[in-house]
């Protein structure tokens, strides 16, 4: 009986082990407020390039995907944890966080320094932020570069939950510079038409990547499946949608 039991006890074990997935569904965690990447509406709809890719990425493999709203920075944390099946929120593939997960690219992108339209602090590069008020969205990767930064040149640095608050901070007049990425730009200067502009595109290219744990069975159908989506023109098609550069998908 005291086998049997312990028997029981083990398989339940293994069903709680596997239970971090719901059959059929592919749960993506994801901070919506990064426009047009992802952004969630007033009811709380998440919407942007990110959420039809997730879509499109998880019928390639049988599956209908769905959003986990977590914020930026325990977005690899929430994935260690097994509360989403990857990571998709237009974050950066890097060495750190491949330390922590292996990540697939799905995307190419330009970092830029935001402004007001006109460029009246006269930007064009990162020595000109000496004594300005600078803005960016937190846990970034963008945050780090700027507080080293800061430590060499000196400047204001404030950090915000989300890009578009970062980008707000222009339009209020508390930022002089907001760094993010040429993807946001567009959103951020169709919303606001004739009152930001790019001071400075930095060469540097940087990947957006779909990150997952380890291991993991689903690892190498998101790589076969974001190998489909580039080949078939769907990332493409989305990049058009929302105002990408075709180029940076291909």
């Amino acid at each position: 009986m005291r086998k049997t039991i312990v028997v029981l006890a083990l398989v339940a074990m293994g069903i709680a082990a596997g239970a971090a997935r719901s059959a059929g569904t592919f749960t993506y965690c994801t901070d919506p407020t990064f426009p047009p990447m992802e952004l969630a509406s007033t009811s709380g709809a998440i919407s942007g390039f990110d959420v039809d890719m997730a879509t499109a990425l998880a019928k390639t493999f049988g599956e209908s995907a769905k959003p986990l709203k977590t914020a930026f920075p325990g977005l690899i944390a929430a994935l260690a944890a097994k509360k989403c099946d990857a990571v998709i929120s237009g974050i950066f593939i890097t060495p750190d966080r491949l330390k922590q997960a292996p990540a697939d690219s799905y995307m190419e992108s330009h970092r830029v320094f935001i402004v007001k339209a006109g460029n009246p602090k006269g930007v064009s590069g990162p020595n000109d932020l000496a004594n300005l008020n600078v803005a960016v969205q937190a846990g970034t990767k963008y945050e780090v570069y700027l507080k080293a930064l800061k430590a060499k040149i000196g400047f204001n640095l404030a950090s915000y939950p989300g890009d578009t608050d970062a980008v707000a901070q222009i339009l209020i007049g508390r930022a002089d510079v907001v760094l993010t990425q040429d993807t946001s730009f567009a959103f951020q200067a169709k919303a606001h038409p004739g009152k930001i502009a790019v001071g400075y595109t930095f060469p540097e290219k940087d990947k957006f990547g779909i990150y997952y744990r380890k291991g993991d069975a689903l690892g190498p159908q998101i790589a076969s499946g974001v190998k489909t989506l580039r080949s078939n023109g769907t990332l493409a098609k989305l990049a058009a949608k929302y105002k990408i550069p075709v180029g940076d998908v291909k």
